[in-house]
Formats: C-alpha cells, sequence, structure tokens
C-alpha cells in the first residue's frame, strides 16, 4: 500500500528503530522533566507519537514562546503576499511613532525585531493595554542589528505589523493561509490576547503536539506544502539560519523568530515547549512537557539533541516484534495516579453545604495566565458547594465571575476529566481530590491545555474554611500561593 504523507509508519521503514525510541522516551521520563506528549517524523512520516494520559493527541497545550515561530511564520506568508518585507521600518508601518527621540529608531527595521537585535535592553509588560505605544517609547540603546536581546514585545510587533497591512488578527490572518493547509484545525487552536484584544505574537498560542511537528516539517520542507509555496524561500533560509548569535563559536543563537544550534533549528517554549527541525536527518520532534528545573532542562535537551543529531540510515529491516513492543509501550504512558486517602468524618459535615469567600481570592482557573498575560483572564472564585454523590466523587460547585461552574473531582486514586468554560481559551481541566488531613481535602486542578497544576487545599471549621491556592512552580512565571477565607452559608 502507498504511503501517505504524514500517516504513521513503522520507524524502521523511515530509517530508526522502534527500541531506539522507546529508549528515548525512557530516558526522557527520567531526565526529570514530566512528558505530556512526543511526536516523531521523518521523511514527512509519523515514525512515533505517545501522550500521557490524561494528555491526548487531539488537546491542544500552550505553546508558550514556541508562538513566535507561528508569528515568524505569519510574516513569512506576508513577505511572499508581498506585504511586508526585511527592509520595512518600523516608523514607517506606524507613521504615528515616527517622531520617536534617538538615532536609532530610523534605523529599525522588520528584520531586527524578527532577529532578537531590535538593540533595546528592556521591554513593555505584555500586560499594558497601550503595548504598542509603549513599545515606541522604549530607548533603543544600541546600533539595531549589533546586539542580542529577548524581546518578546518586539515579537509581538510583528502581528501588529501583519495586522497594520491587513486589519487582520494573527489567527485570523493564519487560519486560511497556513492551519487550513496545513491540517491544522482552527476550532482546537486557543490563543491568549493582549489586553487591547490583540493576538499575543510571542507566548499565547495553544496548539497540539502534532501542529508543531507540521510546523516546523513545513520549513524543512523550504515552505513548501503538497506541492504548494507556502512560505518565500528566501524566509525560510534567513529563519532557519544563524541570524544573531548568542555562542558564534558553537553555532547557536537566533534565526528569524526560532533558534539556532549547529545545523537543527527549532521553537522553544517555556517549560520544555519544543519543536525542533534536524535538516541532515529529515527529522522533526515536538515535545510537550513541564520541565521544572534547570538540571532537568539540560538533561532533556542534551538527550533530544544526542537523539536527533544522529546518523540514521534511510530505512532498516522490518522489525515487527520491535514494532509491537514500541506501540504497546506509547499506549500506555501515563503520570502517575491521583493519591489516595482515607475517610474523613467532615465528610459528612460539609455534605451540600456551601461557603462564601469573605477575605482574599481564591484562584480556580490558572492564575499564571491572568498574572502573566492579561489581567482581564482573572477568573477567581467568590463561592464553593460541596457535595459526595457516590463513593470516590467530589461534586463541586465553584461561583466566580464567569458564572457557575459544577466539576466531578475523583477521589481514592481517580481523576476525572471536565470542560469548564471561563475567561480563557483552556477549557479540559482534571480534577482530583484526598483529604490530607482530618480537616484537610486537597483539590488537584490539571488544566490539559496548561504547563502546570493548580491545587485547592481546603481548612474546615464549624464556621469558616480557609482557602489556600497553590499553583506548582516550575522556575518560569511563577505566582505566589493565595489564600481566602470563607464563612458556611445555609
Amino acid at each position: 500500500m502507498e504511503r501517505q504523507f504524514l500517516s504513521e509508519v513503522p520507524a524502521e521503514s523511515v530509517g530508526i528503530g522502534s527500541r531506539d525510541i522507546v529508549r528515548f522516551v525512557r530516558a526522557l521520563e527520567e531526565s526529570g522533566t514530566e512528558m505530556h506528549g512526543f511526536v516523531i517524523l521523518r521523511h514527512g512520516y509519523i515514525a512515533a507519537k505517545g501522550w500521557w494520559q490524561p494528555f491526548a493527541q487531539n488537546i491542544p497545550h500552550s505553546a508558550q514562546s514556541l508562538t513566535k515561530t507561528v508569528t515568524g511564520t505569519a510574516y513569512g506568508i506576508a513577505e511572499k503576499e508581498g506585504l511586508l518585507s526585511l527592509e520595512d521600518r518600523l516608523i514607517d508601518l506606524f507613521p504615528e511613532f515616527a517622531d520617536r527621540d534617538g538615532a536609532y529608531w530610523s534605523r529599525l527595521k522588520m528584520r531586527h525585531i524578527l532577529t532578537m537585535s531590535s538593540g533595546m535592553e528592556s521591554m513593555p509588560s505584555v500586560k499594558d493595554r497601550e503595548w504598542i505605544r509603549q513599545f515606541f517609547k522604549t530607548p533603543i540603546v544600541h546600533e539595531p542589528g549589533t546586539a542580542f536581546f529577548y524581546n518578546s514585545i518586539a515579537c509581538s510587533m510583528v502581528g501588529a505589523c501583519i495586522t497594520r497591512k491587513t486589519g487582520l488578527g494573527l489567527k485570523e490572518f493564519l487560519t486560511p493561509r497556513l492551519f487550513r493547509k496545513l491540517g491544522i484545525s482552527e476550532d482546537r487552536v486557543g490563543w491568549l490576547n493582549h489586553p487591547d484584544g490583540s493576538q499575543n505574537g510571542s507566548g499565547g498560542i495553544i496548539t497540539t503536539t502534532l501542529d508543531n511537528a507540521k510546523l516546523i516539517q513545513l520549513y524543512l520542507q523550504k515552505g513548501c506544502w503538497q506541492g504548494e509555496q507556502i512560505l518565500s524561500p528566501e524566509w525560510v533560509e534567513f529563519a532557519t539560519n544563524l541570524q544573531n548569535p548568542t555562542d558564534r563559536e558553537a553555532g547557536r543563537g537566533y534565526g528569524g523568530m526560532m533558534w539556532i544550534r549547529g545545523n537543527s533549528f527549532y521553537a522553544d517554549g517555556a517549560m520544555g515547549q519544543l519543536a525542533v527541525g534536524f535538516p541532515k536527518n529529515d527529522m522533526v520532534v515536538s515535545l510537550h512537557q513541564t520541565v521544572s528545573t534547570p538540571e532537568a532542562n539540560r538533561k532533556m535537551t542534551e538527550l533530544l539533541f544526542e537523539f536527533g543529531q544522529k546518523d540514521y540510515p534511510d530505512s532498516l529491516p522490518a522489525d515487527e516484534e520491535a514494532a509491537r513492543e514500541q506501540k504497546g509501550f506509547c499506549r500506555k504512558l501515563a503520570l502517575p495516579a491521583p493519591p489516595c486517602s482515607g475517610p474523613s468524618p467532615w465528610q459528612e459535615k460539609i455534605q451540600g453545604r456551601r461557603c462564601e469567600i469573605w477575605e482574599g481570592v481564591a484562584a480556580f482557573f490558572p492564575e499564571d495566565v491572568g498574572t502573566v498575560f492579561n489581567e482581564e483572564y482573572h477568573d477567581y472564585a467568590h463561592a464553593f458547594t460541596f457535595r459526595f454523590p457516590k463513593e470516590g466523587m467530589l461534586l463541586l460547585e465553584m461561583e466566580s465571575a464567569s458564572g457557575r461552574h459544577v466539576v466531578r473531582a475523583g477521589m481514592e486514586g481517580r481523576g476525572y476529566n471536565n470542560e469548564v468554560k471561563g475567561r480563557i481559551p483552556m477549557t479540559e481541566a482534571v480534577l482530583s481530590a484526598c483529604w490530607t488531613g482530618e480537616n484537610r481535602l486537597t483539590l488537584s486542578v490539571r488544566w490539559l491545555e496548561n504547563c502546570r497544576t493548580r491545587e485547592l487545599e481546603f481548612c474546615f471549621g464549624d464556621e469558616e474554611v480557609v482557602i489556600r491556592s497553590v499553583q506548582q512552580k516550575v522556575g518560569g512565571f511563577d505566582v505566589e500561593p493565595i489564600e481566602a477565607k470563607a464563612m458556611w452559608k445555609a
């Protein structure tokens, strides 16, 4: 049977040993990272894929700064359509800011904001409602093109330039030009906004592991997809080669809205959201995960690049037993089960009771989405009702500004998947609960489209409930625990 592009094939048929893939994935698990999903492409075929339950193939995942490569791709399309060029000056695209102070403003071009070489040493907050105006107020202290500074707002400015030229937001611009052509479901793609309503082009997209792999595959194919030239070859050449070195001797630094490491190029988002192209091997490795420590990140990165930079033949002899073992291994991937605990007498005491917060706030939705991206995403809880309809289940009603949300939480080692619609473009949450003390109930909320888990700790008293909200710290964009007090209501 003729193989179809992006179809799943035995790894050996594209030159990778099935057992080598199993060893690679096990090594990733042992590196200290929490794996969520992986996809390996070679020669345009899926050699292996897997997701750690409760994550799954069709559930999108926050990409963090991997978004920058998506935004760079939007630029590459705009360049091909003749809308923008590397030599366009920012003050020509935004003439209302042409009177900026400083000699360097007249020299700032698209090529500089695409390559982290704006010449700035600071940037406005992504939470600023007037972030574009604040960008043009930021001093340029180096000749553009001569220094490296990781500038997220400059990357979002690429999206603002596209909007200025077309009147379209990034998602609206990319849907017919990229997503539909690559088979990426626009209904599934989420995107976090700046406070002014524009899509955050530096860290806001929410996509699947395979979506990200397809994006890098497009660059491996020099911008061509199924016979259509989506990106200009000139942009692909520019983007995938070193433009702004951070370590010239090692061949590392920034290309065009993506990172360069030797002969490899990659999209990189915080906490381990990676999609890497290895041109020598015609291979893509895409990972979703939560990396919690610098040491885990170092180990994971070494394993990834060692795997992708090996010498692989075009094909290997078939090994049906190894292929079955690899598929079985990938089907059984799962995160550890939630903890178990014994019953508590407080379970009967709080059955059907409602408490209202009178002091402080409690966070149920991912707090970092509001704290880091846009404060309008904050959706704090103001009341909770507890019910235990059957053994092993907590039915929790949470009231917030976005309405009443009734969710199920598994107990005694179980978790339940819930669709919860609030103010954020994330809706899939797995909840589990256990008694961690006689009067203390701990609720774990894992947002599947986010990198982190949240715990709500309820300490029950006869008249008052103390609620502590803790979001897992992973070494980036962390938020501190918050506390609230609630009173029982009739």
